[in-house]
């Protein structure tokens, strides 16, 4: 069987974020095994491909956990008056930033420069008065 220079792993593990005790918890490894590694200076080849795998799998619960905030993000603002389209629309101006209908709206009539000249460029007339004018209500 193959065997990996402990410094190696332990490298690895740091870089990605990762204690020995949440590997050993993670690859159902006596803790005590995975610390007298470093007593023997290697670690089995396997050992690599589980902590690869746990960082992997860390990435995606951290990327699905993104994606939570901004659905629960989206719901906490309503615009009254605004049909899904038109604030799809607005959203569309400000693509990349994640931002919603109603915080946008928000931060214009607020006067953030940022916003407003961004605003102001990207949307039809009407629509930018429209939006202004409709209320924007936080969900609790």
């Amino acid at each position: 069987m193959k065997k990996i220079d402990h410094t190696l792993f332990i490298h690895m593990l740091k870089t990605k974020g990762i204690t020995q005790k949440a590997f050993s918890e993670y690859a159902k490894i006596p803790y005590d095994t995975v610390t007298g590694w470093k007593k023997k200076g290697t670690v089995p080849a396997y050992a690599m491909v589980i902590a690869r795998d746990m960082a992997y799998r860390i990435n995606l619960d951290e990327e699905a956990q993104k994606k939570l905030q901004r659905r629960y993000k989206r719901n906490r603002f309503r615009v009254v008056s605004l049909q899904p389209e038109e604030e799809k629309r607005i959203e569309a101006a400000f693509w990349g930033t994640n931002y919603t209908a109603g915080e946008i709206i928000e931060k214009v009539k607020n006067g953030d420069e940022k916003f407003v000249k961004r605003f102001y460029n990207n949307l039809p007339d009407s629509l930018c008065r429209k939006a202004l004018s409709a209320e924007v209500k936080r969900d609790a």
